[in-house]
């Protein structure tokens, strides 16, 4: 099948779904209080790896970057397993909304290996508009390995004005961040900004309290702390339009890494991270949502070895990931729901050596990324989805240059996904299912089976 006929087939199930709800009665009772689509989720992982350093392979001492969607463990069926496994426009949506849960997700992407996560938040009132939160964000999947605790504190005040403050609790101490902020909320939605001290305690650790070389062999030392910005809008204008604007930034921050028995090797690390997502949604009746939405991250890491240090520590990283599309969502009947979407993703990354220790790195690759499911969901009961899912990828240019288990990230791959699993109301619902392959992966021994994959989630 060729790329076009791919994207065909996105749309075409897409526009059938609309035809179909146009010729139904506009007088059924609808499930459609999750019809909505968000980016919050997106905008929350990429933030974390902003907030939390540490958890990428080798934290902020690795030369793969911030990101590092190019692990040497990451192979070319990676973007797909995770558009299998994470959870969709519509579910996505619905873990925003209540104040507390839990949810997990987990899928095959090898004979051994899982991509998984688990989040949990809870928040309760303490009276006078003051509540506590807390939150626990778990990833794994080649490169990262996140575990990641939240304590949060809220002072909410009449008729929308609230402030909250926000702590990291870092197992490594000199990686705890503080963030305070506020903002308006009403019935409509929510407006907040915020700052965050990032590495709060690195300095006084490292530089005040001393760390024994025995316990690290390598020091941070501040010459510019690292701040962050960021600020979030989701908000109801009218009774059709959505929008919702997420902005972040790490101001540019400079460290020093050196070792402590010989403090002139190592290097000095300038930094900077951006990154923006934005979502415009529109009603066009009651069990129809169609919009468009934007994503955006820059990272920059540029590295000068000091005087004992490295040559190959002499290098300006960036990374940029872009993605636009589109995405309609249908509540066919109560129990009947197709979502689709496509986006179009550009992922530049290069790497310029100041010296010829190593060979620059001028790399892109360009996608072509999709979803389209039909989901039966009962109130209480069965719940079933079949999808087709795919990545069109293509190497435009450094074809090689990035690491990774294959010698080309480019790939055309699609798949089936089926699901089968059990709703117990609005508290807690459970699946489980499996992938079957369209594209024919060479060398491999599976045939059409292409993974096994499942969620779980829980509100209280």
């Amino acid at each position: 099948m060729g790329a076009r006929f791919r994207i065909g087939v996105l749309s075409g199930v897409a526009v059938l779904a609309l035809a179909t709800v146009a010729s139904s009665t506009a007088t059924a009772q609808l499930d459609s209080g999750s019809l909505h689509a968000t980016t919050l989720g997106w905008s929350e992982r990429t933030w974390l790896y902003v907030l939390d350093r540490g958890a990428v392979d080798g934290g902020r001492l690795s030369d793969l970057g911030w990101l590092q969607r190019f692990h040497p463990d990451i192979d070319d069926e990676q973007a797909i397993d995770e558009i299998s496994v994470h959870p969709g426009l519509g579910d996505e949506f619905a873990w925003w909304l209540p104040a507390n849960g839990a949810r997990y997700w987990g899928g095959s992407i090898n004979h051994r290996d899982l991509i998984a996560g688990m989040d949990l938040k809870a928040r309760i009132g303490l009276g006078r508009g003051w509540r506590v939160g807390f939150t626990f964000d778990k990833e794994d999947r080649p490169g990262l390995e996140r575990n990641l605790p939240r304590l949060a504190i809220e002072k909410q005040w009449t008729p929308g004005i609230f402030a909250f403050g926000e702590g990291t609790l870092d197992a490594l101490k000199p990686e705890m961040d503080v963030t305070v902020g506020g903002g308006w909320r009403d019935a409509h939605g929510e407006a907040r900004a915020s700052v965050t001290i990032l590495d709060a305690f690195s300095d006084v650790i490292y530089q005040g309290l001393v760390v024994w070389a025995g316990f690290a062999d390598t020091a941070l030392d501040y010459e510019k702390h690292p701040y962050a910005l960021r600020g979030t809008v989701h908000r109801r204008l009218g009774g059709r339009l959505r929008v919702e604007l997420d902005v972040g930034a790490a101001l540019p921050s400079t460290v020093r890494a050196y070792r402590q028995t010989a403090t002139d090797s190592g290097f000095r690390q300038d930094e900077r991270f951006g990154m923006a997502a934005g979502l415009v949604e529109w009603s066009i009746v009651p069990q129809v949502r169609a919009g468009g939405l934007a994503r955006w991250v820059r990272t920059v890491m540029d590295r000068a070895p000091l005087p004992l240090g490295r040559p190959e520590d002499d290098f300006r990283l960036v990374e940029r990931t872009t993605q636009v599309g589109g995405f309609v969502l249908v509540q066919l009947t109560p129990r009947w729901r197709v979502e689709s979407w496509l986006l179009r993703e550009v992922r530049p990354q290069t790497k310029d050596y100041r010296t010829d220790a190593q060979p620059d790195v001028d790399y892109e690759d360009r996608a072509w990324r999709g979803q389209t499911f039909v989901r039966y969901l009962a109130r209480f009961g069965l719940k079933a989805e079949a999808a087709l899912e795919l990545d069109v990828r293509d190497v435009i240019r450094g074809l090689g240059q990035v690491p990774s288990i294959d010698p080309s990230l480019g790939r055309h791959n699609t798949r089936l996904r089926f699901e089968l699993g059990w709703r117990f109301g609005n508290r807690f619902w459970v699946d489980g299912g499996y992938r079957i392959d369209l594209d024919g992966d060479v060398g491999t021994d599976h045939g059409r089976f292409d993974g096994a994959h499942g969620r779980a989630v829980l509100f209280w």
